[in-house]
């Protein structure tokens, strides 16, 4: 980060942004003239031609303005100017020093955040939306252990939808379609986890676009 005290380093930074984006605007080509003339970080050079460049590419109204500006010298590199110039290496390192490098992802914790949210995204079974939150997933163990001791009953259950009325049958199906999507989204996270380790996975948009199991 620059400091606070530094009128330019803001300056060069607002600059060389712009400058990325292919802009070239007055506001620049008078910032960049200004420090080249204060030698700022020792490339006057670079601030000038810079200047020149994005001056010479200026409406007429914006051009003259700035052209009246100027020395000689200076109007001169106006009228040569040619290609972009290069931005020297010390300066390169002077900005790449303004901005610590990004904190690096841990692709296994976002690996494991998307599986939860798959796991716990719900499910479609036969049309009904069933809920597969942590306490839904209980409840649906519950219900199915309740069933397969009382096989003749009827349960009540709650989708996303509001009550049904399940035979033994049907609660079973839903149990097992909810620990198999449960299965599933747990499996889908440790081939992800395979591939970041064989380096084929390398970021999370990556681990989005995996087939992770459906929730719809």
């Amino acid at each position: 980060m620059y400091r606070i005290d530094s009128m330019y380093e803001p300056m060069v930074e607002a600059l060389l942004s712009a400058r990325s984006e292919n802009r070239a605007d007055r506001w620049m080509a008078c910032a960049a003239f200004w420090l080249g003339r204060q030698q700022i970080y020792n490339v006057p050079d670079y601030w000038l031609a810079l200047a020149a460049k994005i001056t010479s590419g200026l409406d007429a109204a914006d051009k003259n303005a700035i052209l009246d500006q100027l020395s000689n010298k200076e109007a001169a590199l106006v009228s040569a100017a040619g290609d972009w110039p290069e931005m020297p290496s010390s300066l390169q390192a002077v900005v790449a020093g303004w901005s610590p490098e990004p904190i690096p992802v841990d692709l296994y914790a976002y690996a494991a955040t998307k599986r939860y949210a798959v796991e716990t995204g719900g499910v479609v079974i036969d049309t009904m939306r069933v809920m597969t939150d942590r306490q839904s997933q209980s409840l649906i163990t519950g219900a199915y252990n309740y069933v397969q001791a009382n096989p003749e009953v009827t349960v009540k259950f709650k989708t996303a939808a509001g009550f049904v009325e399940l035979t033994a049958a049907q609660m079973t199906a839903i149990a097992n379609a909810v620990g198999a999507h449960v299965q599933a989204s747990f499996a889908a996270e440790g081939e992800v986890d395979k591939q970041i380790i064989a380096g084929t996975i390398t970021t999370t948009a990556e681990i989005d676009a995996f087939a992770w199991p459906s929730n719809a």
